[in-house]
């Protein structure tokens, strides 16, 4: 389990990179990636502290729908890596995941 604000973004970066190579494949990983490096200049190390950059990347290619479930599939993985149980919140995207679980870190109330 991470131990400092380091730590959280490198297990963060790992469940996106995972679960969008799982989702989408690595070319198409690859070209999101290139996409906000030269849209946005966000870099991978700079993504955890730029996902709504990230979530809004999703919407666009993805739509809506799309984005919200991939985003919800990214949090499934970060808790897990986390060892925090998840909930699944209707309403809930991403960011409010990432929230989430920074705060029951924080609270010391993950296992």
């Amino acid at each position: 389990m991470p131990s400092n604000a380091v730590d959280f973004n490198k297990t963060l970066r790992s469940a996106v990179d995972e679960t969008l190579a799982e989702a989408l494949g690595c070319n198409v990983l690859d070209i999101l990636y290139t996409n906000l490096e030269t849209k946005y200049a966000i870099t991978r190390d700079e993504l955890p502290r730029r996902t709504d950059v990230l979530y809004q990347t999703l919407e666009i290619a993805l739509g809506v729908q799309g984005a919200k479930t991939i985003g919800t599939h990214i949090a499934e993985k970060l808790y897990r890596k986390l060892e925090i149980p998840f909930n699944k919140h209707e309403g809930y995207a991403l960011l409010d995941y990432i929230e989430v679980a920074k705060t029951k870190l924080n609270q010391g109330t993950a296992p």
